[in-house]
């Protein structure tokens, strides 16, 4: 009998990825969306975000403590010039310093802007990690991905 290779989960649950990575939320204000939609509209210094909602409970709010959470495809050394290119279907390019190498398939991507609240974070997967500190254009499978606490902020 052959055995069939699967790709190991990159999550347990939303509960779980919110646990692990909490400590890198952020909160955003969000674009009202329709009720059960699964898709958040994230207002960033770098233009809005679609992300698939991966929290359990309907959004209602203006605000949320968002983990923004991509899967890389592939990535290369880049300039240091932060940037987010909507690259349509959910997948999206961008490009930043990396802040942390988190294990051995997580690492954090920062977007640095003027000041602290234009900071953006992103805990981004992927097969080959880039060293810390390095500059790195990566381009994200679809979709990106928000976890949120339960509460949402007014």
């Amino acid at each position: 009998m052959n055995a069939i290779a699967r790709a190991a989960a990159l999550e347990d649950s939303p509960e779980s990825f919110w646990e692990r990575f909490s400590q890198y939320a952020q909160t955003w204000p969000v674009s009202p969306e329709p009720l059960g939609s699964p898709v958040l509209e994230v207002l960033t210094p770098w233009g809005v975000l679609y992300v698939f909602d991966r929290s359990l409970t309907p959004f209602s709010g203006e605000k949320a403590l968002l983990i923004i959470h991509g899967q890389v495809e592939r990535w290369e050394v880049a300039s240091e010039t932060p940037a987010i290119e909507h690259l349509g279907g959910g997948r999206y390019r961008v490009q930043g310093r990396v802040e942390a190498v988190l294990d051995s398939r997580y690492f954090l991507l920062g977007l640095a802007g003027a000041g602290q609240e234009n900071r953006l974070h992103l805990v981004l997967a992927g097969s080959r990690l880039p060293e810390l500190g390095t500059p790195i254009q990566a381009h994200l499978a679809s979709p990106l991905m928000a976890f949120r606490a339960e509460a949402s902020l007014r």
